[in-house]
């Protein structure tokens, strides 16, 4: 067997479901340890917007190799993550794959894999761009998002997408959690030109991202929205942040639950601003 082929193998061999109760157990502890001492606090807006129980996708931008675990321990429950094949050797990727990683890899038939832990009631966390960049901005998201959307919605499984924005600075996590999005708006789409309705959720949620991280004061991705239709967001002037805020957790960095935006995130289908071209 060439190295090709048992590298091959060993990815089929981590397309499934490793976790069990005492891992997640066990290592949310270590997450929650870890995260403690890195950072002087997790400043968490929306969590209210992260639904309770059932599935759902959760996207977010990849800035930091930070965004996993953190957005993880938020989640607080049992979950699953694609990520890249190297990140699941060795020792690194037992513990991974014992909090629901899994290799991303276009021989790898993940689509079954995700709808499978769906039907499960767990969530999907997946970050679009495909790669962690350090340079500022948002970049524009992979395809993978809208064909895992579109399967789900086709199998008759129905879940939400709900955006994340991340940031950092100074020591502290910022996380603003955005209004869930439905496949609905973009089925009817889906039936006319499956092209179109990808490019189209694919560009929404892109948007949407990049309009959350810009309410945390990212001006890279503030000016990316400035210069698409201006009508396609709410204005971030009309921002209105709640005062109550939560403790959830103990420790040196303490993650604090901010109560939502007032402002809607979600595209509306008919824009013309979330058609593409």
């Amino acid at each position: 067997m060439s190295s090709k082929q048992t590298q091959m193998a060993r990815l089929k061999a981590s397309m499934r479901d490793c976790k069990d109760p005492v891992s997640f157990f066990l290592l949310s502890l270590l997450a929650k340890l870890v995260i403690a001492l890195h950072f002087k606090k997790v400043d968490i807006r929306g969590k209210e917007n992260l639904p309770a129980s059932g599935p759902y996708i959760c996207i977010a931008n990849h800035s930091s190799r930070w965004d996993g675990p953190t957005l993880g321990r938020i989640i607080d429950r049992p979950a699953n993550f694609m990520v890249s094949p190297n990140e699941l050797k060795g020792l690194q990727g037992f513990l991974l794959s014992r909090v629901g990683a899994f290799p991303a890899h276009p021989k790898l038939d993940f689509v079954s894999h995700v709808l499978q832990q769906f039907r499960k009631g767990e969530p999907f966390v997946i970050f679009p761009e495909g790669n962690v960049f350090y340079d500022g901005h948002t970049h524009p998201f992979k395809k993978g998002i809208a064909r895992i959307a579109f399967a789900a919605h086709q199998n008759n499984i129905e879940v939400p997408i709900v955006p994340v924005g991340i940031t950092y600075e100074s020591g502290v996590a910022h996380y603003n959690i955005g209004t869930p999005v439905s496949i609905e708006d973009y089925a009817a789409d889906l039936q006319i030109n499956p092209v179109v309705a990808s490019k189209r959720l694919t560009t929404s949620l892109h948007r949407e991202v990049c309009y959350l991280r810009s309410e945390l004061g990212c001006l890279a991705d503030r000016r990316q929205l400035d210069q698409s239709d201006a009508n396609h967001f709410i204005s971030l002037g009309k921002a209105v942040v709640s005062a109550g805020n939560t403790v959830i957790a103990e420790g040196k960095a303490d993650l604090i639950v901010t109560e939502s935006l007032n402002v809607p995130t979600t595209c509306p289908a008919s824009s013309k601003a979330a058609t593409c071209t």
